[in-house]
C-alpha cells in the first residue's frame, strides 16, 4: 500500500480542530498518547536506506509497520507502507530485539484524529512542536484540503517525526556538552 501524506506546522491546535469540524470532518479518535519505537540493526542499515521499522502503542491498538523510502519525485511524503495489528506491543518489541534489532529511537506524541471522504487528519502534539498531518488517497486531494485550511506548498513539512525529534535531541545533547 502507498502512504501519501504531508505535515504542516500548527500554531493553535484547538483552532485547527474547530476548523476541521467546520469543514465537515468527524472526530474519530480522541486525544491520546501514541508511543513509537523505531528499530534498526547494529549498522543502521534501515535508516541508511530510508526505511523504517516501527512498533506503535496506542490505548486502542498496537501495530508493527514497515515504511519504504520516501519517493523523491513526490511533492508530498509518499512511500510504501505495510502495517498490521499485533496483540501486544511489548511482546513484538521483545521478538524484534530477539532477532537482533535494536530500538534506535522512542518517542511519544499526543494525537487527535479526524476523518472525511477518505482523508485522515491528525493533530499531533510533539516535543518539537504541533503539526497537522493530512493523509489521503491522492496528492491532489491532500493539497486541495491543505489549501482549504490555509496552507500552501511553502508550508509542506516532508520530514518524519523521527528526523525532526532526532535532530532536536542531538542539538540538545551538543549544547549540554558545550556548556559543561
Amino acid at each position: 500500500m502507498q502512504e501519501i501524506e504531508i505535515k504542516f506546522a500548527l500554531k493553535d491546535t484547538k483552532a485547527a480542530e474547530v476548523r476541521l469540524l467546520e469543514e465537515g470532518f468527524r472526530l474519530t479518535a480522541q486525544r491520546h498518547v501514541e508511543t513509537n519505537y523505531l528499530f534498526d540493526d547494529g549498522s543502521g542499515a534501515l535508516r541508511s536506506l530510508g526505511r523504517l521499522l516501527r512498533v506503535r502503542h496506542t490505548p486502542s491498538k498496537h501495530t508493527i509497520t514497515y515504511k519504504g523510502p520516501i519517493l523523491a519525485t513526490s511533492k508530498l511524503k509518499q512511500r510504501e507502507e505495510i502495517e498490521c495489528r499485533v496483540g501486544d506491543a511489548e511482546t513484538m518489541i521483545r521478538i524484534l530485539q530477539g532477532v537482533g534489532f535494536k530500538v534506535r529511537m522512542q518517542y511519544s506524541k499526543h494525537r487527535t484524529v479526524f476523518q472525511k471522504d477518505g482523508l485522515s487528519v491528525s493533530v499531533d502534539e510533539t516535543e518539537v512542536g504541533d503539526y497537522l498531518e493530512i493523509e489521503g488517497p491522492s496528492e491532489e486531494e491532500i493539497i486541495t484540503l491543505g489549501a482549504a485550511l490555509g496552507y500552501s506548498e511553502q508550508d509542506f513539512v516532508r520530514r518524519t517525526y523521527a528526523d525532526l525529534i532526532g535532530e532536536q535531541r542531538r542539538a540538545g545533547e551538543a549544547n549540554g556538552r558545550e556548556s559543561s
